[in-house]
């Protein structure tokens, strides 16, 4: 049985925070920028997952500007996670830049979830019927799966 795409999203929000924790915790080099590149393969997909599914319907089929305005403030702090995944990819993990540019990248992704989580869930919720929302679930898998191949 196919699940609502916000419950979908919570679900891998969650799996992302905890490879987060793991990434702060870690002191050995070779498993730290092995749970970076496990957390870049995850998340980049998710959030072009997310743009390409919930924000576009709440952009597109809405016809409401505080739905629009949330689904556009979503798409621009990806933008900025996505320029800190860029920074992080071209400094050295051993070094002091990349700890002080991972916790930057560690506060953003962790305040986008939770506004994501209170704002864009709350709205969608008022915008789309339950079943509306499990279609987009198994969208979001389909764009998934397609930017995994």
């Amino acid at each position: 049985m196919s699940q609502s795409i916000l419950n979908t999203l919570r679900e891998e929000h969650r799996h992302i925070e905890g490879i987060l924790v793991q990434i702060q915790a870690c002191n050995e080099i070779v498993e730290k920028k092995s749970l970076y590149l496990q957390l870049e393969e995850e998340l980049v997909p998710h959030m072009s997952g997310e743009e390409k599914t919930i924000y576009q319907h709440l952009m597109k089929d809405v016809h409401d500007e505080e739905a629009e305005d949330v689904a556009q403030r979503s798409i621009n702090e990806h933008k900025v996670i996505k320029d800190l995944i860029a920074r992080l990819d071209n400094i050295g993990i051993e070094s002091d830049e990349w700890d002080s540019t991972f916790r930057k990248l560690n506060e953003t992704i962790k305040k986008h979830i939770k506004e994501e989580e209170r704002v864009l869930f709350s709205e969608a919720k008022v915008d789309f019927s339950l079943e509306e929302l499990v279609e987009f679930g198994e969208e979001f898998i389909e764009v998934k799966q397609h930017l995994s191949l």
